[in-house]
């Protein structure tokens, strides 16, 4: 079903692209000059608008720079960030895209979607029409990718993660020019799935994104996971999971570039090809602390009260290990980490450790990342004012439970944005949940509504805050319900490893 669905997402991708003759009706005056959209399935919408001018050449690893003002027709979506699975992809790639129900609304709800791909892939081409239709203007972007978005060097000084700043100056536009769509800049929700969902949690401790967003909602982020850090940065106490110093990011930076070129001279790596460099990596691409625009790893940032006061949601997913083979990080170097405490882990996760080791570890890995990260920010939203709400997806389509063990990394998102494709009733059910639920906080900052809408939504669970005294996960099930636990005391565990990295 996933294969199908993303099939399907592509087929209309294509349709878009290559079948549709762009109207030269809807016009938008915005800061960078005229642009022209299309009309299409009741949205007008508006694709490939630059935010920022191509960051190739002496451009390479700098912060974004304001594009050069021009009339354009916005009929198509542009280049995808230089990625290895995509031979299309290039630098030039810093755009985005809108859908509005009209540009004659006024103050609608803002839904800015952050993409996924473990930082190395993935694109803002995606599918906005149903999100839209709840009564928001969606707006997606691309940021750069792998060691040509985060990239460390002696001659580099202030802020190393580019894509970062690209999602910053993407935010930027939208307050410059989101009024005119529609939107209202006052009322602007990030989120974003994995890689997408760590940036959420990057922005949320990211200084200079202050003020550009109103509520953010992490899936299957991962706050906790260690970072490489720069020199001078490494806090002494602060190890990764073997106890060991965090790696170097400017070590790791020189171990991608060493395999292309023979000097370290910035101007020689800034002529290296894109695709080279971007070929150079293995497994996902991390973020950097580098203490300008990633103060710290965002758990720590969460846990000092210095992330965004605004309200708050994340969770993860039931099998969250499906990712894991392309991750990088092997099942051995999971155990490895868990060595001093091997026989509580095995009695925790004995439902899988006995039928299948390799599953076991990989259900480990799955919630060490990306539930652990929900769970341990959620509590630490305690240090600010805003309220905080995690979600925990354990829904298997009748005709996968044989296949799936859970419910696979990501998949939440297929359920928000094209569920309704599915001939599963339960799927396009809990497909119009979610929705509602994300298109709610998005309005109101709260998930259930204003006491009005809460009433017209009666059919739904209400979904209470969280909190460290008072833990609650909304689980998206066959039937939904509330759980202070639905780990069991996994993440008690998982809680006590993430802090002897503090030790």
């Amino acid at each position: 079903m996933i294969v199908l669905w993303t099939k399907r997402l592509i087929f209309i991708v294509s349709a878009l692209i290559l079948g549709n003759a762009v109207s030269a009706e809807p016009t938008v005056r915005a800061a960078q000059g005229m642009l022209t959209g299309f009309a299409e399935n009741g949205r007008t919408v508006f694709k490939g608008i630059p935010f920022a001018r191509p960051p190739v050449g002496d451009l390479r690893w700098r912060a974004p720079v304001k594009p050069i003002a021009r009339d354009q027709v916005a009929g198509a979506f542009g280049p995808q960030c230089t990625q290895q699975a995509v031979p299309a992809s290039q630098e030039n790639c810093l755009y985005l895209n809108v859908w509005t129900n009209g540009l004659d609304q006024k103050k609608q709800p803002v839904m800015v979607w952050v993409h996924g791909g473990g930082f190395r892939g993935g694109s803002g081409n995606i599918d906005g029409h149903a999100l839209a239709g709840e009564g928001v203007v969606v707006v997606s972007f691309n940021y750069r990718l792998g060691p040509i978005g985060f990239f460390a060097h002696n001659e580099l000084p202030g802020a190393l993660n580019f894509g970062l700043l690209d999602m910053v100056a993407a935010l930027e536009w939208v307050q410059t020019n989101i009024e005119a769509f529609g939107g209202d800049p006052a009322n602007v929700t990030i989120f974003g799935v994995s890689a997408g969902g760590q940036a959420i949690n990057l922005l949320m401790a990211c200084p200079s994104a202050n003020g550009l967003f109103h509520r953010a909602i992490a899936q299957s982020g991962y706050g906790t996971w260690p970072l490489p850090r720069i020199r001078g940065l490494k806090a002494p106490w602060l190890k990764n999971w073997l106890g060991e110093p965090v790696e170097d990011a400017i070590s790791v930076s020189r171990a991608i570039t060493a395999e292309l070129s023979g000097t370290d001279d910035m101007g020689s790596l800034r002529r290296l090809a894109a695709r080279d460099l971007v070929n150079a990596l293995d497994g996902f691409q991390l973020p950097i602390v580098d203490g300008v625009s990633l103060p710290d790893e965002p758990a720590v940032v969460f846990m000092q009260g210095e992330q965004a006061d605004v309200p708050y949601l994340t969770g993860g997913n039931s099998y969250e290990g499906s990712v894991q083979r392309g991750s990088g990080i092997t099942l051995a170097d999971v155990a490895s980490g868990f060595a001093y405490a091997d026989k509580a882990v095995r009695a925790e996760y004995i439902a899988d450790m006995a039928g299948d080791e390799k599953l076991g570890w990989k259900r480990v890995f799955g919630d060490l990342r990306y539930v652990l990260s929900a769970h341990i920010l959620t509590d630490a939203m305690s240090t600010v004012s805003s309220s905080a709400w995690r979600y925990y997806v354990d829904f298997v389509p009748v005709a996968y439970k044989d296949e799936w063990p859970g419910t696979p990394h990501a998949m939440e998102t297929i359920f928000l944005f094209s569920g309704d494709a599915s001939p599963d009733p339960e799927v396009q059910a809990l497909s119009r949940r979610m929705r509602g639920y994300w298109t709610r906080f998005a309005k109101f900052g709260d998930p259930n509504g204003n006491p009005t809408n809460r009433l017209l939504n009666a059919r739904n669970l209400t979904w209470p805050p969280s909190t460290a005294a008072v833990p609650k996960w909304l689980v998206f099930a066959h039937e939904d319900r509330i759980e202070e636990k639905p780990l069991g005391d996994k993440l008690g565990l998982l809680s006590g490893h993430y802090m002897r990295r503090h030790l």
